[in-house]
This record gives structure tokens, sequence and C-alpha cells, in this order.
């Protein structure tokens, strides 16, 4: 019993304040603020604090959720532009092979009395010599080059590349016009008066050019002009764009003798040529 009496006094000293303070809290006038001021002192800082954590906390998970739909915003948009990428690249592949397939109607449209057989470049590097030129085309394709047997060579564009030296089975190689055994008839396009030659030359090869010569006096020729074949020697068709007149030599009375010429072909770039066949070279 001793040990329950001060808990009992405890528990009715408790009851008896809180009873007081609520009957001076209900009370009207200055005892009211006053409590109320005194209570406010201590549990507004605690108020405070708690509002203070539950708004960062509420703040963290918003930040969470914000970063998330960014998150997914931007992957939203890396597929956009991968997509758009896609396109992009599809677009530009089919601009590219429909100018391919131009190019190649146009040089039928332009040999229409002729076959023209397309090829790919086996080689894939022609080096600085430019070396022959092997093609993946042969007898099997029909052609049969070899000995006074050959086949006018051209580009996508219809710029000579040069001939079909000799053929096998399921290839062929190709002499191209920079090859110092070449040589063509040709002439300064727009004059059908003169001929002249234009063939490889091993100091000119190495510059990426080749040589006419055996200009005929008073030829009408300069720096610029387009040079084409003449159509004469019964392998290559007229008309068949050569290249540029670069620079042009004279013999000490002022002649022109001979003039370097840059191929209208692209030999670095060169992937596919077309080989023209005689229509009675058919079977």
């Amino acid at each position: 019993m001793k040990r329950r009496v001060p808990r009992m006094m405890v528990i009715v000293l408790v009851t008896v304040a809180l009873l007081a303070l609520f009957i001076l809290t209900a009370l009207p006038g200055a005892t009211r603020s006053r409590i109320g001021d005194f209570f406010g002192r201590v549990f507004d800082p605690l108020n405070s604090a708690f509002q203070k954590a539950v708004e960062g906390v509420s703040g963290f998970f918003t930040a969470v959720s914000d970063n998330k739909k960014l998150k997914d915003r931007v992957g939203e948009l890396e597929e956009e532009l991968g997509k758009l990428n896609r396109e992009m690249i599809e677009n530009r592949e089919k601009v590219k092979a429909y100018e391919e397939l131009k190019d190649a109607l146009n040089l039928v449209t332009r040999f229409d009395d002729s076959k023209v057989l397309g090829s790919v470049i086996l080689n894939k590097e022609l080096g600085s010599y430019h070396d022959l030129i092997r093609i993946r085309a042969g007898r099997k394709q029909g052609l049969n080059a070899g000995g006074n047997i050959s086949y006018p060579v051209v580009d996508q564009h219809s710029s000579l590349v040069g001939r079909v030296h000799s053929s096998e089975t399921f290839s062929s190689k190709v002499m191209p016009l920079l090859h110092e055994a070449f040589s063509v008839s040709a002439r300064v396009e727009g004059s059908y008066r003169s001929t002249f030659r234009v063939r490889g030359d091993i100091l000119l090869r190495e510059q990426g050019l080749c040589l006419g010569d055996s200009i005929p006096e008073g030829l009408p020729i300069k720096v610029g002009d387009l040079i084409v074949t003449s159509g004469e020697g019964g392998i290559f068709p007229g008309g068949v764009p050569i290249g540029e007149v670069v620079s042009l030599h004279a013999s000490e009375d002022g002649k022109v003798v001979t003039c370097a010429i840059k191929p209208a072909c692209d030999f670095d770039s060169l992937k596919h040529v077309f080989v023209i066949l005689e229509q009675d070279d058919e079977s």
C-alpha cells in the first residue's frame, strides 16, 4: 500500500492540473491568452520543425517522381531521334540509289545501239600507278577479250575508264587510260577537223594525268577544253569524255606539240564500270 500512495497522488495531481488548465483556457480574457502564449512558445518550434520535416519528405518524393518522368521523356526523345536518324540514312541511300540508276539509265540511253554490261571492280586499291583493273565479268558474261579483240569501258557518267585487256571465265582485266600501254584517238569537243592521240605516260600517271600528242599544227586547243574520243580506230565510239586539258607544251617555234589531260573518270572512287558490247557480239 505504501508504494501505491505516491502513484495515486501523482495521478490525482496531474488530473487536477489538467482540469485547471482546461478551466483556465476556457475562460475569456488575458489568462487564456497568457497560457496559450506559454504553450505556444513551447510547441510552436516543435510544430515548425515537424512541418519542415514533412515538407522535406514530400519534396523528396516529388523530386523522385519528377526525375522518373524526366528520364522517361528523355528515353522517348532518344527513341524519336534514333528513328529520325534511321529515316535520314534510308533517304540518303534512296537518293544515292536513284542517282546511280539515273546515271545508268542515261548511259544505256546514250549507247542505245550497243549492249552495256555493268560490273564491280575487284581490286580494293588500284595503286599509284593505276595497274590493270580486275572486274567481275568474264567469258561467262560475254567478254572474250584478248589479242585483237577489246571492249571500251566507261564509268557511270559515261566517262572513259579504259578498255578490256583480257578475259577469263568469270573475270577480266581492264587497262585504264593512265596505263603507259593505252592509247585512243581523240579530238577537242565540238571540233571535227583534226584528231590526235591520247595515251598513258609513265611520268604523268604519277600525277593522275595522261598525255595528248601527235597534235596537228594549227589545231585550236587550249587549257580547259574537254577532250573526247574521235570514234576512229574501231574500238571506242565517238564522243566519250576523256578528260580536260590542264596544260599545253609548245616547241621552240611556239607550236603546241603535247598537252596534259586530267581524266574525267575519278579513279580514286571508282567502284563500278560498264563495258560497251556491240550488238554483233551479243550471244
